[in-house]
């Protein structure tokens, strides 16, 4: 910290609190994990408490439903367009982006930040991820972070080091510079002779960085440029679930058969060196019973009854709520599938609040996409040599929202549209094939019959 503020800036860490709060109940390292009991000896000990991971299931869940692989990025200009899908193609863009929008669902923000190999023959970029520990906002407003520090753990000639990257702008150059600082035992090294620029100017005007968030308001500091975990509101009901699950495996774990054969059948047989009891594989279903000499059964067999449809009723009222403060409505998660999702038809009808709060989180994630495509298209135009049109155009992202909305009727009624003159061809390779505007003006011309001339 000292580091970053020796350079002028104040790394913003007011949210450091809630993220390890967040952290450990994603991990499932809460302190809420750990059950206490005390033994027949009297010592205290402490289990595992079982766990169906819900944290990182509606994290994990929401991530898959709003960025696949049919989701499309593209951008108007055709050059700089062809460039980017070969790149969409041959890097690790979308397996590294739904990383990027899960860290974001789970610990209140992410971000993807380009980073530079540069070589004497060629410049290589790429999108490494960074959870909210490694991010360290620095100059934010209405437009979001536009300033921001990275700290992150890395190798450097087989040994560990802390990596301290900040991506500002230059007043003098009116670029983005990244300024690279290396500590090892807090003891900085020479950033050059570990192989790495110190100053990187990237003579561009987009910041080198998108910072994805969920589409939820922070309540937990107000003005801030982080966002809270998709289940900031839901701890209670995280809660909820696990208690009911951990009661159901004790259930289970408890309530087997236990047969109880008395204490002077078995001595008896020691004694007059007879067999033992015999006691199979499960050994632990077998207890001795201590009685009086009078006439009883020697062998007693107990099967409690297991409460296991009152547990089922208690878990399923527990992911319901789950899945209602997570935005996913009250039937999205079920154990027993009686309510889950169907069809897509049946999902645009039933479950309505997964709708929005998709459509919520799309919005804030489709502007870091925006970001990190922009700059990585300028940067590529002036590093790499690539053929890219200085002025690329917009960029857009288009989700496969196929799971949670009918696309085939979207389809049939923009096709029916098209046939009545509503709307232009175009649009439709636009909507659904995430073509340029151009591009498809330019399918669509090219498709289109020649008109004969007359004299």
């Amino acid at each position: 910290m000292k580091l970053i503020r020796d350079q002028g800036f104040s790394p913003y860490t007011a949210m450091d609190t809630h993220i390890a709060e967040w952290r450990a109940m994603y991990t499932r390292t809460d302190v809420f994990y750990k059950v206490p009991y005390v033994n027949s000896a009297g010592k205290k000990r402490h289990r595992s408490r079982a766990s169906l991971s819900p944290a990182r299931k509606v994290c994990r869940e929401m991530a898959s439903l709003i960025l696949t692989e049919d989701t499309e990025v593209s951008v108007e200009k055709p050059n700089a367009n062809k460039w980017l899908q070969a790149y969409l193609a041959e890097s690790n863009f979308w397996p590294a982006g739904y990383r990027a929008v899960e860290g974001a669902f789970s610990l209140g923000t992410s971000a993807w930040a380009l980073s530079f190999d540069v070589t004497d023959d060629a410049t290589r970029i790429t999108l490494p991820r960074n959870d909210a520990r490694m991010v360290l906002p620095l100059s934010w407003g209405q437009t979001g972070v536009t300033e921001c520090a990275f700290v992150t753990r890395i190798v450097s000639r087989g040994k560990p080091a802390e990596q301290v990257q900040i991506m500002a702008m230059d007043k003098d150059t009116g670029t983005y510079h990244v300024r690279t600082w290396l500590l090892r035992n807090g003891v900085a090294l020479d950033p050059e002779a570990e192989g790495i620029i110190a100053d990187f100017d990237t003579q561009s005007r987009f910041k080198p960085f998108g910072i994805f968030t969920p589409g939820l308001e922070n309540v937990h500091d107000d003005l801030s440029p982080m966002g809270p975990a998709l289940f900031a509101d839901a701890i209670d009901e995280l809660k909820a679930v696990d208690i009911a699950w951990d009661a159901f495996i004790q259930e289970v774990a408890n309530t087997g058969v236990k047969v109880f054969v008395d204490d002077e059948l078995i001595d008896a047989n020691g004694a007059e060196g007879g067999d033992p009891v015999p006691v199979g594989v499960a050994e632990d279903m077998y207890y001795r019973k201590v009685e009086g000499k009078e006439m009883k059964n020697y062998i007693e067999v107990f099967s409690p009854t297991i409460r296991t449809d009152q547990l089922l009723t208690a878990l399923n009222t527990a992911l319901a709520e789950l899945g209602d403060q997570c935005g996913f409505g009250q039937n999205y998660f079920t154990i027993d599938k009686a309510g889950g999702m169907k069809t897509a038809k049946e999902v645009v009808s039933d479950n309505s609040q997964l709708m929005r709060s998709v459509r919520k989180h799309e919005v804030v994630i489709r502007g870091a996409i925006q970001d990190v495509v922009s700059a990585l298209l300028d940067n590529a135009r002036i590093h790499c040599g690539a053929d890219i049109e200085e002025d690329f155009g917009p960029v857009s992202v288009h989700f496969d929202d196929s799971v949670i909305t009918d696309t085939q009727t979207e389809k049939e009624t923009m096709l029916s549209e098209i046939a009545a003159g509503v709307v232009p061809k175009w649009m439709y390779l636009v909507r659904f094939y995430g073509k340029s505007e151009q591009e498809a003006r330019d399918i669509v011309a090219a498709e289109a019959p020649a008109v004969p001339a007359f004299f």
